[in-house]
């Protein structure tokens, strides 16, 4: 994929703080409201950068953005180059940006109007890595946001275990967010996430298709990356704090049911490979039980359904990953972990997730936040 030369490094000491990567097509009527949700963060102490990557848009959109916000140095419009699509539009984004923190904003998401205390709790703990839930909502009608006041706060280890069927305990409202948007990482990382996933793909048909070219799974692959080098506690934000916006034309629209969770399951098959590339047996041999079965559940699914595209090689990633547990460190961990997975839920004997839960000073947000 082609990539944009690196920039200049950028002073430690200005604003910008945080940048939004924000790809777009033809989106028109959206756009503009996801860069002012974007352009709202931005305040003293969470200095924002929007950095819009437009698709060579047909639909005026690009013009319009130019003429809304051409003259705001907080946003940069580019027209990608290079090869067209989604993914290569965040591959060609990555290198351009500006700070030490970023994500990834979709134009057809919201962020809440309280985004930017995720900003000021990463300073407040001297963390590299934060994250909130995110919830699906009506595209045309955004969801009303309430301010989260509470965190929770666990390990990496156990974080790691709650994408891997047990998020349960960390909330029954709200699924652990796939998308980008409901979390801040380091800019280093997300370069880092590039060439991975680069790696994870190349010449691997099924990978690359639902991956690269369908745009499922990448995302989720941002949050394994970035708790996998997290030292310490995480802090997660117990209520959503972005809105998903699902509809017919969105990135991963055409996308049968069964597609979309491949994209996925490849992102857990990544997670298993660099844990125990780390010699993180324990994690690992979870980790690679979960992926099995729920490789098996997908392999049944997509037969009921007949869906018969990519069954073989679904079932040779789903064996390969059997296979690297069961002859490594993992294998006592993945085969105990295997078993206690397929008990039902009410059966298994799991210790609870090892986390806390801690409140927010509201004084101390309003600060930090500028409000």
């Amino acid at each position: 994929m082609a990539t944009a030369p690196s920039p200049p490094p950028a002073d430690a000491s200005a604003v910008p703080r945080l940048t939004f990567i924000l790809p777009t097509r033809n989106r028109r009527a959206w756009v503009g409201r996801a860069i002012d949700c974007c352009l709202a963060v931005d305040r003293p102490g969470a200095g924002v950068e929007v950095l819009v990557i437009d698709g060579n848009s047909t639909d005026g959109s690009f013009e319009e953005l130019t003429a809304r916000y051409g003259s705001d140095p907080r946003v940069r419009l580019m027209r990608q180059q290079g090869a067209k699509g989604f993914m290569p539009a965040c591959f060609f984004a990555v290198p351009l940006v500006r700070t030490a923190l970023a994500t990834f904003m979709y134009d057809d998401d919201v962020l809440s109007p309280y985004w930017s205390d995720l900003v000021a709790e990463l300073d407040r703990r001297g963390a590299d890595f934060i994250m909130g839930f995110g919830a699906e909502g009506d595209l045309a009608r955004p969801r009303e946001f309430a301010r989260v006041t509470q965190l929770i706060l666990l390990s990496p280890s156990a974080l790691l275990r709650a994408y891997c069927g047990r998020g349960r305990e960390l909330s029954t409202r709200e699924g652990l967010p796939f998308s980008p948007v409901a979390c801040l990482t380091r800019t280093d990382w997300l370069r880092e996430w590039t060439q991975a996933l680069e790696r994870f793909t190349r010449g691997r048909p099924l990978r690359e298709y639902f991956m690269m070219r369908r745009n499922a799974g990448p995302d989720l692959m941002i949050y394994f990356f970035s708790i996998i080098q997290h030292a310490g506690d995480i802090a997660v934000f117990d209520g959503p704090v972005a809105q998903f916006s699902a509809h017919e034309e969105s990135i991963t629209s055409g996308l049968e049911p069964t597609d979309l969770t491949i994209g996925y399951w490849l992102a857990h098959v990544w997670l298993g490979e660099q844990l125990r590339s780390l010699g993180r047996a324990a994690d690992a041999g979870w980790c690679g039980a979960y992926t099995v079965k729920q490789g098996i559940r997908l392999l049944l699914k997509r037969a009921r359904r007949g869906r018969g595209a990519w069954l073989g090689a679904l079932a040779r990633e789903t064996a390969g990953v059997a296979t690297r547990a069961l002859f490594s460190r993992a294998g006592a961990s993945f085969v105990g972990s295997f078993f206690t997975l397929l008990l039902p839920r009410g059966w298994r004997p799991l210790k609870a997730l090892s986390l806390r839960r801690e409140a927010m000073a509201v004084s101390e947000r309003i600060d930090k936040s500028g409000e």
